[in-house]
């Protein structure tokens, strides 16, 4: 389902923040510093709004999607990965399952075979960007926000020029104000997930694992992450997808099979 924002708390945290912080500045210049304690109010609305995946402050988000079936979507990101996708995409098909995966323009580039192959087996395409970067994505200009996603887009209409990308997820589900005008602007939507498998934070399988299956529910969106391992230092994606394909098939779960 999308989760939709606070009646005017965008507008609400701009405002809050195009008054408050010169106000403060200013009484703190004249009268106490202390007065600048009141930048902390739209710091934490930002924070909040930028960094909590399932805070929907700076606009709508995808987190489930709507269905009176028992189904459920499996989705990748930092894509494509020259190892991982395509161990991915041979297991996805012998499930007769789809998924869908968030490619990164550089990876998408370097790659552009294995994205032309998830699209032949039947997946779904969304964007990261041009880069996977957590900690800088939120935080970015408006004008490199935009580029992030025009630039993206562009490679994948070199590659794939009948392709229409309808999906975006910043990278780690941190996002900044400027993201929800840029989306609409080229008709997308950003989804982020209602199960995940921890990364980074966990790199265990067996937590992992745990992890995934208490949160996934009816119309669950589950985000795996390419790229990262566990503690021996082994891939994590392809045995997460093993695992999760049989527990689905065995909850009754269907995967986007025709």
């Amino acid at each position: 389902m999308f989760t939709t924002p606070s009646l005017g708390m965008r507008r609400l945290i701009l405002w809050i923040t195009g008054l408050l912080c010169p106000a403060a500045l200013a009484l703190g210049w004249w009268l106490s510093p202390r007065w600048e304690m009141l930048l902390l109010l739209p710091a934490t609305l930002w924070l909040c709004a930028s960094l909590i995946p399932r805070c929907s402050w700076w606009g709508p988000q995808m987190c489930e999607f709507p269905t009176r079936k028992r189904e459920a979507l499996i989705t990748f990101d930092n894509a494509p990965h020259p190892v991982e996708t395509p161990l991915v995409l041979d297991l996805l098909r012998a499930e007769g399952a789809k998924g869908l995966f968030f490619l990164t323009g550089v990876q998408a580039m370097q790659y552009p075979e294995i994205v032309k192959q998830i699209v032949a087996d039947g997946h779904g395409l969304g964007i990261h960007g041009m880069s996977y970067q957590p900690s800088r994505f939120w935080w970015r200009s408006p004008g490199r926000v935009r580029s992030e996603v025009e630039t993206a887009l562009g490679v994948v209409r070199q590659i794939l020029p009948d392709y229409k990308v309808a999906w975006f997820r910043a990278p780690g589900g941190r996002r900044g104000p400027w993201l929800h005008p840029v989306l609409a602007s080229y008709e997308m939507q950003l989804m982020l997930w209602s199960s995940d498998d921890g990364a980074p934070g966990v790199r265990d399988f067996e937590t992992s694992v745990i992890r995934m299956r208490r949160d996934i529910q009816q119309g669950a969106i589950i985000a795996l992450h390419h790229g990262h391992q566990d503690r021996e230092g082994e891939p994590v994606v392809p045995d997460l997808v093993r695992e999760l394909l049989l527990w689905l098939r065995g909850q009754g779960y269907k995967l986007g099979e025709d």
